[in-house]
């Protein structure tokens, strides 16, 4: 009987109890959980952030003001999706958080009374709510959630670029707005999403604050839409009368933004520089408004349209856009979009009557009979300087030929951008013909991203090392490897005028390279680090410390880039940071001989006894002194030193990291007062350094007396005088009254000793 009771108390309990869930339904419901539990914490900020909102009111202002300076950071939470999971379609959910702190504070760096809880995203959003031209590159898919949400980068552009619209600007006549992108993040501009708007609230009324605007620039920023820009932004400019410049660069714009801008062009008087790169205007007669208006401004000079579609490709727009740009000193222009009949059009008007003195043509591809008709504009035109064809696929020197009409008609260049292209061997040739002619004055020339390899780098430096007026040389992203260092070595040794040359982006040319040899085992292999093209050219030419006329002989004028930061036993980025100073020579070799003794390395003949003896006796203070100098002792070389700098020596209390050996230095010994000992035992003319009086050449001076007696000076001896010591105790300086010794006794001997008077 108990049996079957207790058998059917287990089928009730079996009955009431829930069905087992499968491993999917635990996780959804996990998700939920965790979804209520951000939304109960979200709630529970929100309340507090309330209180203190009401607390700060009933405050008297000197408690507030106490508050202000104690909460030097207060923590804004720029947050999305807080309430859970939304789709972007029916199937995808995404929660998209985000906080970070601030120093925005009490009030904004405007000045103006700010919401003590900052901006909260509270709200659920989708994919469609964000606006952005680089698309679906803001989100990544998480695995382990299955859903979509925001990218770390584009977590961190969200944070720049909300921190910059609340900040305050530097300069109240010139607002700049940008924001800086990691390489890892891919992304070329600001999303917008609704919830930014407060931000861009505050700069609104920021940028209405200021009468006497100059410049205004904003870049890479995703506006929000119209009629923000229309109604806030440009009837502010409008009212500045001293406005030069106005840069609204990749800001996705609308069509009625571009008719607000037309507008405002063509009631402006004072606007020199334009520019809406990166842009699209869909409609023709948008294009031709800004033509009209950009032909009749009487101040207009440089204008912008790099990457603009100007109708859709329209070749008539084109036109207009030309004629009206006719009078400018520098246009930027090209797209995608441009077909044959508009290289045939741009290449006409480089070839007319024109004012142009800078012309650039970017992305727009040019066929073969457009190379050949832009060859031909080049050479007809009289005005163009500086010249850009970036991103047009051809295959260079293109322009450029072999003939004397060509080179004296391009002897003007000074600027010459042939980036994004194609550089052959045979190209570098041709390039290499027209840059050691002795009529070439070019002053910058960029071939990077061209496909050049260390064989036409081989023919094209030692002609640029003939040239005697290039100073900027470009060669960055080509496909350059360890064998153009003997080349770049040469140059740099034997040019004097060149002053920037960027190697970045090759990553054939390498720092150092993994070497196997036979192990002393028997058996095995021995792997070895052994410099490479950039350690080479760096010690080679820039930082030879072989000895101290090796170091004296470097190149200390030209700024080369190649990996960018300082990596192992190459201190590439402070030696360019040396190179870059607006100083002597013998500073930047000052600087660099305390670099290497920094580091722990030094030229051989530093401390040589010969060398120290051919220096004159008036030199040896100095000597002494630049033996205990050191970077980032006392803040000297701040403007060198790397971004994480070492500590100062006075703090050497224990285990410091060092920010040029990277490393952490356990001992706390100054080791500046062995380098001066070290100078001292070498040198074997420093004690007469400490003899009395200048030496031999002192000429007598009889000095006469008020009375008229005559008072011969008091004879000074030299070093190593053995001459009694009585004059000098006897003698005491003037003014001084003699003192008298005392007698002390000793307690435990009970013996009594006289002390004698100091000198002095």
């Amino acid at each position: 009987m108990e049996d079957d009771t207790q058998s059917s108390l287990a089928a009730a309990a079996a009955a009431a109890a829930p069905p087992r869930r499968s491993g999917r339904e635990r996780r959804q419901a996990e998700s939920v959980y965790a979804d209520a539990t951000a939304a109960a914490a979200a709630k529970r900020r929100k309340s507090r952030a309330a209180e203190a909102s009401e607390t700060r009111k009933r405050k008297p202002a000197d408690e507030d003001v106490a508050d202000d300076e104690d909460e030097e950071q207060s923590l804004v939470d720029f947050s999305v999706g807080k309430e859970g999971a939304v789709s972007f379609s029916s199937q995808e959910p995404v929660k998209l958080v985000r906080k970070w702190p601030t120093n925005i504070g009490k009030s904004d760096d405007w000045g103006r009374e700010m919401n003590p809880g900052g901006t909260i995203w509270e709200s659920s959003v989708d994919r469609s709510e964000f606006q952005s031209v680089d698309g679906d590159k803001i989100f990544h898919y998480n695995n382990w959630r299955s859903h979509h949400e925001l990218s770390y980068g584009a977590n961190v552009t969200f944070e720049r670029a909300q921190r910059a619209l609340v900040a305050k600007q530097q300069d109240q006549q010139s607002i700049k707005l940008e924001c800086k992108f990691s390489v890892e993040s891919k992304l070329t501009q600001v999303p917008y999403h609704e919830n930014m708007m407060q931000c861009y609230d505050y700069f609104t009324a920021g940028v209405k604050t200021c009468r006497e605007l100059e410049c205004f620039k904003i870049s890479d920023y995703n506006l929000p839409p119209s009629p923000w820009l229309g109604s806030n932004i440009l009837p502010v400019l409008d009212r500045n009368s001293r406005l030069e410049t106005l840069e609204l660069s990749n800001c996705s714009l609308s069509a009625a933004d571009f008719s607000s801008l037309v507008t405002l062009l063509a009631g402006n008087k004072s606007i020199s520089s334009f520019d809406i790169s990166r842009s699209n205007i869909e409609s023709v007669e948008t294009v031709k408004a800004l033509a009209k208006a950009i032909k009749k401004h009487p101040t207009l000079r440089n204008v912008n349209l790099a990457y603009c579609s100007l109708g859709n490709g329209s070749i008539d727009a084109l036109k207009k856009m030309l004629k009206a740009c006719k009078s400018c000193d520098s246009l930027e222009i090209g797209h995608e979009d441009f077909n044959a009949k508009c290289g045939a059009a741009v290449a006409k008007f480089i070839g007319e009557k024109n004012s142009l003195v800078s012309f650039s043509l970017l992305g727009a591809t040019l066929d073969k009979a457009s190379k050949k008709a832009m060859a031909d504009a080049i050479v007809k035109n009289k005005t163009i300087k500086n010249l850009c064809l970036r991103s047009n696929k051809l295959q260079l020197p293109g322009i450029i030929r072999n003939s004397k009409k060509t080179s004296n008609a391009l002897s003007r260049l000074t600027h010459l951008d042939l980036s994004c292209n194609k550089l052959s061997s045979q190209g570098a040739k041709m390039m290499a013909a027209f840059i050691e002619k002795p009529e070439c004055k070019l002053v910058t020339l960029i071939l990077s991203n061209n496909h050049l390899t260390s064989k036409g780098a081989d023919v094209l430096l030692p002609a640029v090392k003939k040239n005697a007026s290039l100073q900027h040389l470009d060669l960055s992203a080509n496909w350059l490897s360890d064998a153009v260092a003997p080349a770049v070595l040469d140059l740099l040794k034997d040019n004097s005028q060149l002053l920037t040359l960027d190697l970045s982006g090759n990553n054939s040319l390498r720092t150092h390279k993994e070497v196997r040899t036979r192990s002393e085992r028997g058996w095995g292999w021995d792997y070895k680090l052994k410099d490479a093209g950039c350690a080479k050219i760096v010690k080679g030419a820039l930082f030879d410390i072989a000895s101290l006329d090796a170091l004296v002989r470097s190149n200390h004028v030209c700024v080369v880039k190649m990996k960018g930061g300082n990596r192992g036993d190459l201190y590439e980025e402070t030696i360019r940071k040396i190179n870059a100073l607006n100083v002597s020579n013998g500073k930047k070799i000052k600087l660099k001989i305390i670099l290497a003794r920094t580091v722990g390395e030094k030229p051989k003949d530093l401390l040589e006894s010969q060398k120290l003896d051919q220096l004159p006796l008036e030199l040896m203070p100095y000597l002494l002194a630049f033996s205990q100098l050191e970077l980032g002792y006392n803040n000297y070389g701040a403007e060198v030193m790397p971004t994480e700098a070492p500590r100062c020596l006075e703090e050497r209390t224990g285990p410091y990291w060092n920010g040029l050996t990277r490393r952490y230095v356990e001992d706390s010994k100054d080791p500046r007062l062995s380098r001066l000992y070290d100078v001292i035992v070498a040198s074997q003319n420093l004690p007469l350094l400490f003899a009395r009086g200048p030496g031999e050449a002192l000429e007598k001076v009889v000095q006469k007396k008020k009375n008229g007696k005559s008072n011969k000076p008091r004879k000074r001896r030299k070093f190593g005088d053995e001459a009694d010591d009585d004059e000098d105790e006897a003698w005491i300086p003037k003014g001084v009254k003699r003192k008298s010794g005392k007698w002390t006794r000793d307690w435990r001997t009970g013996v009594e000793e006289y002390i004698p008077p100091s000198a002095y």
